[in-house]
């Protein structure tokens, strides 16, 4: 029997891991796989899964011993270790207890990993495998003599949405992605957004608000700038309007719903616009505090079109977590973007 151990450090990786032993699963039944969450212990064993190092202390000292301890046990175990996140000490730790290299999954398109000699050095002496889903760091990883595999958009896996249509009619949606943290004044830049949208522009625009802004804030913000607001008409989907003369603009919490439906998508924070990349959705670069220039790149299409092929070029399309189940599962990694270089070097030839 194939054994696994999914080691993930971040909520987000959590998630990837919880698709990766999807998709393992689906595709060989027979595999055993285990979890271990360096952030959240006993996150996976509360969803009824096989979980190692569930039970540490509280307090830190003790709990790094305890994951010392349970990681000690398992060192001659053989299962194959598969390290997803960016901490590359946690990397080390885990090698070094478990006597082995371990295969590491890199989401880059969740946070930026900045490139040093140190970093290379710990990817070079604890990595067996690097996947990861930007395609120009594996070119460099290469280049270093590290080896990396392009798996795809990671992300993109990881949205499922609900049907729950939104009624756009026949227009095409504007969805716009705040970031929590920074809400106020990406709010701010979307009512300027929409209020510049050029003349023409049959759009349906849409405001996923994050969990944590609440509708008073909203309000406030766009009462400031002397927009109106409704109540919704259309139950829970859409929670209300934010009117201005002729422009109107939908508010709603379902944010994977308006991802998916989306056509243009609008938002400063990187992993949006990834995700909406690995979907084929139209991504519009956002310009802080040029609104009236972002807005006009809607009757832009030369510059949208080279800007998404750049992106999804980078990124990928979904299927990335398939991509790393068949490796890991059978030791063969699909190069999405071997079949475009291959047709390029026709083309030159």
């Amino acid at each position: 029997m194939r054994c696994y151990l999914l080691m993930a450090d971040g909520e987000w990786e959590e998630r990837i891991a919880l698709e990766l032993r999807r998709k393992m699963k689906e595709l060989y039944g027979k595999s055993k796989v285990f979890f271990l969450s360096f952030r959240h212990p006993g996150v996976f064993a509360e969803k009824g899964f096989a979980e190692v190092s569930k039970d540490r202390p509280t307090q830190p000292l003790k709990a790094w011993y305890r994951l010392c301890q349970d990681l000690l046990k398992r060192r001659n175990l053989r299962e194959r270790r598969i390290f997803i996140g960016g901490n590359l000490w946690l990397l080390a730790l885990v090698t070094l207890l478990g006597g082995r290299r371990v295969t590491v999954v890199l989401p880059l398109g969740l946070r930026p990993f900045p490139v040093s000699s140190l970093r290379l050095f710990f990817l070079r002496r604890f990595a067996r495998t690097v996947l990861v889903d930007d395609a120009t760091f594996v070119q460099f990883l290469r280049l270093k003599n590290i080896p990396a595999y392009f798996v795809g958009n990671i992300l993109a896996d990881l949205l499922h949405p609900h049907d729950t249509p939104f009624l756009h009619g026949k227009k095409a949606i504007c969805a716009l992605f705040p970031r929590e943290d920074h809400h106020v004044e990406d709010l701010g830049f979307f009512l300027d957004f929409v209020e510049h949208a050029p003349n023409g522009t049959s759009l349906y625009f849409l405001l996923a608000l994050p969990q944590g802004v609440s509708l008073e804030t909203v309000q406030r913000i766009a009462s400031e700038k002397n927009w109106v607001f409704l109540e919704s008409l259309e139950g829970e989907v859409v929670e209300g309007y934010l009117v201005r003369e002729r422009v109107y603009l939908n508010l709603t919490r379902f944010l994977p719903e308006a991802l998916d439906q989306a056509t243009y998508v609008v938002s400063a924070d990187q992993r949006i616009l990834v995700q909406a990349v690995g979907l084929g959705k139209t991504v519009i670069p956002v310009r802080m505090g040029k609104a009236e220039e972002t807005a006009a790149l809607l009757l832009h299409s030369v510059s949208l079109f080279e800007y998404n092929q750049s992106m999804s070029a980078r990124f990928g399309r979904k299927g990335a977590i398939e991509r790393i189940a068949v490796f890991l599962l059978w030791g063969v990694v699909e190069d999405p973007a071997l079949s475009h270089r291959l047709r390029t070097i026709h083309k030159r030839g």
